[in-house]
């Protein structure tokens, strides 16, 4: 091959920016991007988070020249998705990327610069693609995969004495050798900056199997009864699904995989398909949509429509079907899971899903959320397993790679119509591996009713969730917080942290402190939070007092926590916990300190710690400080017995 051939200037982003309306073209985005989702993915999901200004984070982001490093991973992956967004004008910052040890960055530019490279390329890299939004819009979304052998760091370098505010996010995979060899360079052509891939590995392609399809002519459903779809022998993967019904808030898809004894997708049709075009859906009519997402299965599958109202319906429905010769070892069955609360209290979070098993998540639809600042997404990977990840976003409108309450097509991967109509993201470019479990909350203000269709990939056709965050298996722990601390620039406290936190003893006797988020502040003592499984986030217990003023009470850094709670043990011992966290944290067991981290940690980090229990009831009491690190404003840790 020729140093031409090597070196190809090859596109990602927005040679497809025309594809999101075009038929043809976002009709082969599809074919790409559903060929192989079902595939189970096997690498370490990654996200950092920020949100900055010079008044958020006090002596950081004053001068021209200012840098901050915004990711330093060690190990072999890549870099996935950037989004970012900020205040009108000229860019705030120049971003610079470090490739394995490189001294001087082998890729650097502004965010427009960086998107419009990406749109200027003109065939996907790593098999995926996706357009971005309009540059005016100021939602920025680079999903050019940056790949590294050994490290990669991230800075941005500002251009302007002082801003505003600035938001970004950053996603990535370790453990990841799909790309291994490959390199994403940056060269200037005048004032031009112009995207190089440098041994890039092929596409990969499949031709389909025959396809054949099921159909159900226009029927009557009346109240309380079901219809059957499909009922089809396999190996094969359902490839489209089209549903028409007069009335889809009242019916409900069911589709089982294999005989297993519960559907794997049970969602009711108007939230499961949503009022949505993109790669995953398209819309019809009000009344009319087809799901592209597919649905492999090794023996039988059967796909049915109930009835849940209270009067007769009629539906149409056909499904596509195409023939394998074998279900692969390292396939997964596609599961769809709606969920909705009630009433949100603001502290506890709202759970999309939680669940035991392998498998990768891609994405979710969400309705009813409020206002975005309300929160983000929060997801625990593996949090029964040896090293639990974590994934902290910032903000609603951020998960959904847009900004400034956007409205639209984004590109084919995320739409966002409204807050309350439904917005969908489905991470193609980065699925979530998981190995043991999976959960995702999603934070929102009080008084709410969220709901959510989360959509994954697993090896079992089983229902494997766990209801209200396995509320079952929960911890309950008396909490307190958050407290304001002195902290330097990096946000690091210049103090002893632990002293702004009144002891065990006084709040047992009923006494109460201020607690204080940005400007908003309120007494309080004891409050009672439930862990998730093993973990505890304690991000939005202010809201127990606070009145929440929208994005004034966006978060803060610097605040000290408190958690407590007993554990009983039938005998003495000295027992293994799994330990995760991302803050310095001090953990005492009655009375006495057996584990200290006052290090400034890059992420979050899991570790095994021993916990010398005594007969009968135990106290466990954790303090921790919120810091400005890698992941925005999350405070909480995981704690649960070891191996």
């Amino acid at each position: 091959m020729t140093q031409r051939g090597k070196v190809l200037c090859v596109a990602l982003l927005a040679g497809l920016a025309c594809a999101a309306q075009a038929g043809d073209d976002l009709a082969a985005l599809r074919e790409r991007v559903m060929e192989d989702v079902f595939v189970l993915r096997a690498y370490r999901p990654g996200k950092n988070s920020f949100v900055e200004s010079p008044q958020r984070h006090a002596g950081a982001w004053n001068a021209v020249g200012f840098r901050h490093t915004l990711l330093d991973l060690q190990g072999q992956g890549s870099l996935r998705h950037i989004w970012t967004t900020r205040g009108a004008g000229a860019p705030y910052f120049d971003w610079e990327f470090y490739v394995d040890g490189e001294a001087t960055p082998s890729l650097r530019g502004t965010d427009e610069e960086l998107v419009r490279a990406a749109q200027a390329l003109t065939q996907p890299l790593a098999g995926v693609a996706a357009p971005t939004v309009p540059l005016a819009r100021r939602d920025f979304n680079l999903f050019v995969p940056i790949p590294f052998e050994r490290a990669l760091r991230v800075d941005v370098v500002q251009r302007v004495p002082s801003f505003w505010l600035w938001f970004c996010q950053l996603d990535y995979r370790l453990q990841d050798a799909s790309l291994a060899g490959a390199r994403l360079l940056g060269q200037r052509e005048g004032t031009n900056l112009v995207l190089v891939a440098r041994d890039w590995p092929p596409a990969r392609v499949r031709h389909r199997g025959e396809l054949s399809h099921a159909t159900l002519e226009s029927v009557e459903v009346p109240p309380g009864r079901s219809v059957t779809l499909a009922a089809d022998q396999g190996p094969g993967i359902a490839r489209e699904l089209f549903i028409e019904c007069s009335q889809p808030d009242t019916v409900r898809l069911l589709v089982s995989y294999d005989d297993a004894p519960d559907a794997a997708v049970n969602a009711p049709v108007q939230r499961f398909f949503g009022p949505f075009q993109g790669a995953s859906f398209e819309r019809h009519s009000p009344t009319a949509t087809t799901s592209y997402l597919p649905m492999p299965f090794r023996r039988n599958l059967r796909v049915s429509l109930k009835n849940e109202g209270t009067n007769t319906v009629r539906v149409a429905a056909r499904l596509q079907i195409e023939r394998v010769k074998q279900f692969g070892d390292d396939w997964g069955y596609f599961h769809a899971r709606y969920n909705r609360a009630e009433n949100t209290d603001g502290h506890r979070l709202f759970q999309v899903l939680y669940l035991r098993g392998r498998g990768h998540w891609l994405g979710m639809s969400l309705f009813g959320t409020g206002h975005d600042h309300g929160g983000g997404d929060f997801a625990i990977v593996d949090g029964e397993g040896a090293d639990p990840a974590f994934l902290h976003g910032i903000n609603g409108e951020d998960y959904f790679t847009f900004a400034w309450f956007g409205r639209g097509a984004h590109h084919p991967y995320a739409v966002a119509h409204a807050n309350d109509e439904g917005r969908y993201r489905h991470h193609f470019e980065n699925p979530y591996p998981f190995r043991t479990s999976f959960a995702l909350e999603w934070g929102a203000y009080p008084g709410l009713r969220p709901e959510s269709v989360a959509v994954w990939y697993q090896d079992t056709p089983r229902d494997t969730t766990l209801p209200d965050g396995a509320r079952a298996e929960a911890v309950a722990w008396d909490v307190f917080g958050p407290v304001p601390i002195p902290h330097d620039t990096r946000g690091i406290s210049a103090t002893n942290w632990t002293a702004v936190l009144p002891t065990v003893a006084e709040l047992d006797a009923g006494g109460k402190w201020e607690c204080r988020l940005v400007d908003e502040k309120f007494e309080a003592g004891w409050m009672r939070e439930w862990s998730v499984g093993p973990a505890l986030n304690l991000t939005y217990i202010g809201r127990h007092g606070t009145k929440i003023k929208g994005e004034v009470e966006l978060g803060g850094m610097g605040h000290a926590f408190l958690a407590r709670r007993f554990i009983e043990s039938p005998v003495m011992i000295t027992a293994s916990y799994v330990l995760a966290h991302d803050d310095p944290i001090e953990i005492a067991v009655n009375g006495a300190v057996v584990y200290q981290a006052g290090a400034f940690p890059n992420g979050f980090e899991a570790r095994t710690i021993n916990l010398p229990l005594r007969l009968g009831k135990n106290e466990i009491v954790v303090r921790l400080v919120n810091h400005f690190n890698r992941n925005f404003n999350w405070a909480g840790f995981l704690l649960r017995p070891g191996p």
